[in-house]
């Protein structure tokens, strides 16, 4: 650990809600501080408040590690990695891919480890994850018993904190050929060099397979299908599904998978852009008994959010539309800056213009492998919502 940073009044507030991030302007003076490392919060001087990791390039120089003075520096990291996969153990016991490590929501800041098999797929958001990324990886390889652990830094999260792109393997051995793994019954096969996000939407593993209980018999429109997340759950369980998606590459792999496990009867799929596609089945008085709606984060940033909310909101309201009295809906926003609040008011304004009285079944988030913090709403960013068209 090196240097100390002293924060200003706002500062000490900000720091005293919890959330784990310190903007620039919280900062009175630094003394000693050196980016990616460890530094002790005082305020005011001389007074101390805690321990954060400091970039000095970043929109967020200090990232919280803990607001407890008397804090075991020696070892943080290490003793946090072993926490957060402790826990996983139990939130997922068996399971053969999920989130490892969810960030600050877990103390490990900028941070996410991933699990598909025995590969671990790791990326740094912040300096400090960057800079440990090796470290990190030879402990998951020498105390936790993986094969291999990847570095997936190829994507845009990185570029606000100056931080190059790349993918390339930091311990052991990870294989070029795709890793197998399991959600419920179905098999799938993951590309953890070059699929979404770290390889697949492990965010909605378990909402994937408790759709099948949550949306009734019949026909079901799986829009944003992606690879068929959602789709190939519910064909497995015996619904014909269309599956939706403007990835011709993503459909033909869910189409491969429903292959496999023999359902491809039951899966038919459409390229095309769902927000036309849903226009047209409406228009065409098309009707199903249940739809999945989840669509790509709208809002990646706070100038997105109005015309995001527009969005959603047609979205929701063509979908409410295009369901049949007693149909339900399964719709999702992983945008963080829209709140869950914000999203119900907007699916809502909806029902309203669709002229649908609408209940609300069940609420819920991501898969319990990606814990919310309570004092860090970013934490909590998928918001998923189980709604039925009273008939």
């Amino acid at each position: 650990m090196t240097g100390r940073v002293v924060l200003g009044k706002s500062g000490v507030l900000q720091l005293a809600t919890g959330h784990p991030w310190i903007g620039p302007r919280h900062i009175a003076s630094n003394e000693g501080v050196r980016d990616g490392e460890l530094v002790a919060l005082e305020g005011p001087p001389g007074v101390p408040r805690g321990f954060a990791v400091f970039s000095g390039a970043s929109a967020i120089p200090l990232r919280v590690v803990s607001r407890q003075p008397s804090f075991e520096v020696e070892g943080w990291w290490a003793r946090r990695l072993d926490a957060a996969l402790a826990r996983r153990d139990q939130i997922a016991p068996g399971v053969d891919a999920c989130r490892l490590v969810h960030a600050e929501a877990d103390g490990l800041p900028g941070l996410v480890v991933d699990r598909y098999g025995e590969i671990a797929v790791l990326q740094a958001g912040c300096l400090w994850a960057d800079t440990t990324a090796h470290e990190l990886a030879g402990r998951l390889v020498e105390r936790h018993g993986f094969a291999g652990v990847l570095a997936r830094h190829d994507g845009s999260f990185r570029r606000p904190e100056g931080l190059t792109e790349e993918v390339r393997v930091l311990a052991g051995d990870v294989p070029q050929d795709e890793v197998e793994i399991h959600v419920g019954a179905l098999r799938r096969r993951v590309d953890v060099h070059a699929g979404q996000k770290t390889g697949a939407y492990l965010d909605q593993r378990t909402n994937q397979q408790w759709a099948v209980t949550a949306l009734p018999e019949g026909r079901v429109l799986d829009a944003f299908s992606n690879d068929g997340g959602f789709a190939l759950q519910l064909a497995l369980a015996g619904r014909v599904v269309d599956a939706v998606d403007s990835s011709q590459p993503a459909l033909a792999r869910a189409v491969s998978v429903a292959e496999e496990h023999g359902v491809a009867e039951r899966l038919h799929t459409v390229r095309a852009n769902v927000f036309e596609h849903l226009r047209a089945l409406v228009v065409a008085g098309e009707r199903y008994d249940g739809i999945v709606l989840d669509p790509p984060a709208l809002a990646k940033k706070k100038h997105d959010v109005s015309s995001a909310l527009r969005a959603y909101k047609d979205l929701n309201l063509r979908a409410l539309r295009a369901l049949r009295p007693g149909g339900r809906l399964v719709t999702c926003s992983c945008s963080y800056h829209v709140d869950a609040a914000t999203f119900l008011d907007v699916v809502g304004q909806a029902a309203a213009d669709a002229r649908v009285d609408v209940h609300v079944l069940e609420t819920r988030g991501a898969a319990a492998c990606h814990p919310h913090l309570v004092t860090f709403p970013e934490s909590a960013y998928l918001k998923v919502l189980l709604l039925e068209v009273v008939g």
